[in-house]
């Protein structure tokens, strides 16, 4: 008896964690992907001599030992060489104040800092410092060990209990965005460090996770980058049997008699399985590749209401210049506003790759540049070429200018420069309006779960980061292992993972 088929939409880390899982449990897998290469949005490209990294920003989990490195091993992400525990989460910069503020693996040291900034301000930190302790050695994993179409009621129960630690952190006061709870500090300056720990529509309780795992030493870059970290789930993928089509973009999923029963691509091909994964987009998936059909009420609030991850412009130069001495991020608070690019913040994300030997010839350092943006202006210029590289011209010149605040000089050692618009992220990921990620991190993300399965459409899954609102590399990949786990339900067949 042939073994059932699958056919998955997309080679991002959901579509390829689907795939591998899938596998272990012998079914025959082909991935259909839009690009050229895996990752989907952790991904990554070539410009002149230089390899450009623009995903992920840090590993959670990668830690031997801690419960949420399980999933590590089981998709073949776990080369412990490869990563770099990050003690220094990122320094704040205020060039026209001659201000700095590193964000330590230390807690103590971190609240003796920020306490001595402003004394006044010393019951917010803390709280901020004591939810921190206690998502220290907390496990990412918990609350995602089963989707939420087979979850019953007793395993909320055993969830809440094995989060009894941390629980009190998900209500109240800690759910109230960053932008809000900064509002009741009294130094303008360490109310712009809380606010950009992450992002200012995240919930507070959000900044405490990511402090936790930063001081608990569970937070890692990777030498090779996004790109070696897609590549490896890639390579456990080929290595159980499964296969990839890339530079294939599916148009449609064909339906039959309610049954998900196969694709087509844009060239006109179909070609037909037993099950149908989508791990693509999650709007296009619902209204494009199965016509808005078989929606639920809370699918349509979710996909037409809530907020999306802003799109951004990511600017990287290609530096003759060493910066090993600098963390691998810094926030910087420009001295003035730039009139190109469409950018919309007051906080830019610089990434420094100086860990990374792959991104940049020898004695040189891929610097990249990350600030919000718009997706529409950027998709009307589109239209006309010329104007577009004008703007992107533009936008590279303005941001090089305020770099050279920070570092004198550094405008005359750029000897590549590349440009991402939100156009750029749509063109290669399909993302929803350029958006960088999926559904925007707000407090909902703790009280939503979005099934994986649609009423009255058969054999049809999905995962990625659209089901898990929030997104993440753990989520994203987990979601994969619910698609397969719910494959094994309706086939009747246990669960399994291998080595």
């Amino acid at each position: 008896m042939a073994k059932p088929a699958v056919i998955i939409i997309g080679a991002g880390l959901g579509g390829l964690s689907t795939g591998i899982y899938a596998r272990m449990n012998g079914y025959q897998c082909r991935i259909y992907e839009h690009a050229r290469h895996p990752g989907g949005v952790a991904s990554e490209w070539k410009r002149r001599g230089y390899t450009i990294d623009g995903g992920i920003h840090f590993y959670m989990g990668w830690r031997p030992g801690r419960p949420d490195h399980d999933i590590y091993w089981e998709l073949g992400i776990n080369q412990e060489d490869q990563y770099v525990e990050i003690t220094n989460y990122g320094r704040f910069l205020d060039p026209s104040q001659n201000r700095t503020f590193d964000i330590t693996q230390d807690l103590d040291q971190l609240a003796t800092t920020m306490k001595r900034i402003s004394p006044k301000d010393s019951t917010f930190i803390n709280k901020i410092i004591k939810g921190a302790r206690a998502f220290r050695h907390s496990n990412m994993t918990v609350s995602m060990e089963k989707p939420p179409d087979m979850s019953r009621w007793w395993d909320t129960l055993s969830m809440m209990f094995k989060m009894k630690g941390t629980l009190r952190y998900f209500s109240g006061w800690y759910l109230q965005p960053l932008d809000e709870a900064t509002r009741e500090l009294h130094d303008p300056w360490l109310a712009h460090v809380f606010k950009h720990l992450f992002l200012p529509e995240v919930p507070v309780v959000f900044v405490m996770i990511i402090l936790g795992a930063l001081s608990g030493g569970n937070m890692a870059v990777r030498k090779d980058g996004s790109g070696g970290f897609a590549r490896a789930l890639e390579k456990r993928y080929l290595d159980l049997g499964g296969e990839i089509t890339y530079g294939s973009t599916v148009e449609k999923i064909l339906v039959e008699k309610d049954k998900a029963v196969g694709v087509r691509l844009s060239e006109g091909e179909e070609y037909r399985a037993d099950h149908i994964v989508s791990a693509a987009d999650g709007y296009s998936t619902l209204y494009d590749l199965i016509g808005g059909k078989y929606l639920t009420a809370e699918l349509k609030k979710l996909h037409e209401e809530w907020p999306l991850w802003k799109p951004v412009v990511l600017i990287n130069y290609g530096v003759t210049r060493d910066f090993s001495n600098e963390p691998s991020i810094l926030m910087l608070k420009p001295t003035s506003n730039t009139e190109a690019g469409y950018l919309s913040s007051d906080c830019w994300v610089i990434r420094i790759f100086n860990y990374c030997s792959e991104c940049a010839p020898a004695g040189r350092t891929l610097v990249q540049v990350m600030i919000e943006s718009q997706w529409k202006p950027w998709k009307v210029l589109r239209e006309d070429k010329e104007a577009y590289k004008e703007e992107k011209e533009k936008t590279s010149k303005e941001v090089l200018e305020r770099l050279n605040d920070v570092w004198p000089g550094i405008r005359d050692q750029v000897e590549m420069t590349n440009v991402a618009t939100p156009y750029t992220w749509w063109r290669y990921t399909r993302n929803r309006r350029g958006s960088f990620e999926g559904f925007a991190v707000t407090d909902k993300i703790f009280t939503t779960q979005v099934k994986r399965t649609l009423p009255g459409l058969d054999n049809f899954f999905m995962a990625g980061q659209w089901v898990v609102p929030g997104g993440g590399v753990i989520p994203t990949l987990v979601s994969g292992k619910h698609a397969a786990m719910l494959m094994c339900r309706r086939d009747g067949k246990t669960f399994r993972v291998t080595s």
